[in-house]
Order: structure tokens, then sequence, then C-alpha cells
């Protein structure tokens, strides 16, 4: 019997320009920028060593979560989706408008009358 041609269609097409691992230019821009929040907070006063270690740890804290944002892939057949990208997908989602259609009420009256 004779094969037909094979057609293979890429799983991971992805539009953004990747610059380094998984990263993508927006990627690398997110993390500089709230890299550049987290220096500011540092530098704002009060300098008591408490407080300044308590503000480490937050800023630390905040950038290894944004860092596990931008990295982690929920569905781990599909390397192009992010979970940034889900969440957008789902808020978009929630915004929307829902379109529910009723089926057509009987005009004679009640179903339950035979």
């Amino acid at each position: 019997m004779k094969k037909g041609k094979e057609f293979i269609f890429p799983e991971n097409v992805n539009k953004d320009y990747g610059v380094w691992k998984d990263y993508t230019i927006k990627d690398i821009g997110i993390g500089l920028a709230g890299g550049l929040v987290g220096i500011v907070l540092l530098v704002l006063p009060p300098y008591n060593p408490w407080l300044l270690a308590i503000k480490f740890v937050v800023v630390l804290l905040a950038l290894v979560s944004l860092a596990a944002i931008l990295t982690v892939k929920p569905v781990a057949a599909r390397k192009n989706i992010k979970v940034r990208d889900m969440y957008q997908t789902k808020a978009r989602y929630r915004r929307s408008q829902k379109r529910y259609y009723l089926a057509p009420q009987p005009k004679g009256g009640s179903l339950d009358e035979k």
C-alpha cells in the first residue's frame, strides 16, 4: 500500500526572539525592570541593619518569584507556553463576553401539560 506524503507540524513555534536559553527579549526586560525596582527599594531609607536585611529578603523573594513566573512552563509538552501567557489568557477569558443560548420555549405553555 502506498504511503501518502507525511507532514510535520512543529509544536514549539514561537514569535518571540530567544536571547538566552528559553528567555526572550521581553522576559529579560521584565527581569531587569524587577531588578531595578528591587535596587530602588534597597536604597530607600531607613538604613537600620535589621530593616535593611528585611528589605533584602523581601526583594530577593520577589525576584525569585518573578524568575519562576518567567521560567516555569505549565504544559510540559509545549515549551512555547509560559505561565505568564496562561495567566493573560485566563484573565482575557474572564473579561470577555460570555454568550449563552437558551432553548426556545414552546408557545402553547409549559411542557408539563399534555
